[in-house]
């Protein structure tokens, strides 16, 4: 389960502008033709993640490490090299389309950890979900982190304990306290 706050908003903004491209009917470019594009699309039946298309981009311009539309309204992208912007460009506009990047351009972050490691480790630090208090797990691009949502402070150390078992770095997770989790009525 995922929990957007206010925090996720580069993150959502960039997810909306893919969602509309990716799905059929509603954007400008279905998601047959996105799939089609794409080398290695093994089962045409599933939709890719928006994970999935961040370790896309990063299979064409190693070293990428996610993207947010910056308060400055740029295209935020986290490179362990921060000289390979054009390439890093060049490979979400592959995977993305070129309507993705914002008028007002791009801009190259130093990050410590490229996408697919954050993947990999959001996978397996998913497991924390099953543990009291625990609200959401999800790749941050705009930290380029995993971050992990708890109910209380207090939740912190078992967490910290949990994810050293998984072997998830505890310096690649951003632990925010987000309150519980409130159902809505509908």
């Amino acid at each position: 389960m995922k929990v957007l706050r206010w925090t996720a908003a580069p993150r959502v903004a960039v997810a909306s502008v893919l969602a509309a491209a990716a799905a059929p009917g509603l954007g400008s470019v279905p998601a047959a033709i996105i799939a089609a594009r794409e080398p290695g699309l093994q089962d045409r039946s599933r939709v890719p993640t928006h994970d999935d298309l961040l370790v896309r981009v990063e299979e064409r311009a190693p070293g990428f490490g996610g993207m947010f539309i910056g308060s400055d309204g740029r295209l935020a992208v986290y490179l362990l090299d921060t000289t390979q912007l054009p390439a890093a460009r060049s490979a979400i506009e592959a995977v993305f389309g070129p309507n993705l990047v914002p008028a007002a351009g791009v801009r190259a972050l130093q990050g410590q950890y490229a996408v697919s490691q954050l993947k990999a480790w959001t996978e397996r630090a998913g497991a924390v979900l099953k543990m009291p208090g625990v609200t959401m797990v999800d790749l941050d691009e705009a930290k380029n982190r995993v971050a992990i949502g708890i109910a209380e402070r207090a939740r912190t150390r078992a967490v910290e304990q949990e994810l050293l078992s998984l072997g998830v770095p505890r310096k690649a997770v951003v632990i925010e306290v987000t309150g519980p989790i409130k159902p809505v009525n509908p």
